[in-house]
């Protein structure tokens, strides 16, 4: 009991330390306009960074994300989904801090490490809802799956045993594709081999993994 609630105890500080960053930052430029001193500044690359991601749309974006992740975090709503999702926002803002410039700025150093440390801490608070994903081999699985209704790696090379063929998938899939590249694409740079000779080397690979599955269970 008392291990449960020193866990809890834990897992719970950092998860509203975590949100209350995220609702900081977020929401000192949703309602202030704040922008960290780097952003004035000419002489910082990070400051460069920023003022071109403000540029194209993505700096606001980004602190909007985070007031709404800092929202969910806060309430405890999909936690373990809003720590991942703003993962890739930490470990950005952790390298531009840390690596870009942090012999710059020891206080844009530090901060960040702590980033990385927080969120770091509520990824491990709840880490049991990732453990599936750390299997070194793991069997398709739809989203609104229970774990155990998964196929197993020779019902899911049986033939027969999609609602739809997956020939008739495959045909429809590139027709879209070719479509896109063409219409959507530079008159100079329609159906380039990039566009077209993945899903047909990747439809190839998946027959030939089907076929030595079958073998391998005969």
């Amino acid at each position: 009991m008392r291990s449960t609630t020193f866990q809890w105890q834990f897992v719970t500080f950092f998860r509203i330390l975590f949100a209350s960053h995220l609702l900081y930052s977020g929401g000192a430029y949703i309602f202030f306009g704040w922008v960290p001193s780097a952003f004035h500044n000419p002489a910082s690359p990070v400051g460069h960074f920023m003022v071109e991601l403000d540029k194209v749309g993505l700096y606001p974006l980004v602190k909007y994300i985070e007031f709404a992740l800092g929202l969910l975090v806060f309430s405890n709503r999909f936690t373990p989904l809003a720590a991942v999702m703003e993962l890739p926002i930490t470990i950005m803002i952790a390298y531009l801090n840390i690596v870009v410039e942090g012999s710059l700025a020891a206080r844009h150093y530090y901060t960040g490490i702590q980033e990385l440390v927080i969120n770091g801490m509520v990824l491990l608070g709840y880490g049991a809802y990732y453990r599936s994903m750390l299997n070194m081999h793991n069997q398709p699985r739809w989203l609104w799956e229970a774990p155990e209704s998964a196929p197993s790696p020779s019902a899911a090379a049986a033939p027969g045993n999609g609602a739809l063929p997956i020939w008739l998938f495959f045909l429809g899939f590139m027709a879209i594709v070719m479509a896109a590249s063409w219409f959507m694409g530079a008159p100079d740079r329609r159906l380039p081999p990039r566009d077209w000779l993945p899903p047909l080397l990747s439809f190839a690979v998946m027959l030939g993994l089907q076929r030595f599955n079958r073998e391998g269970r005969s």
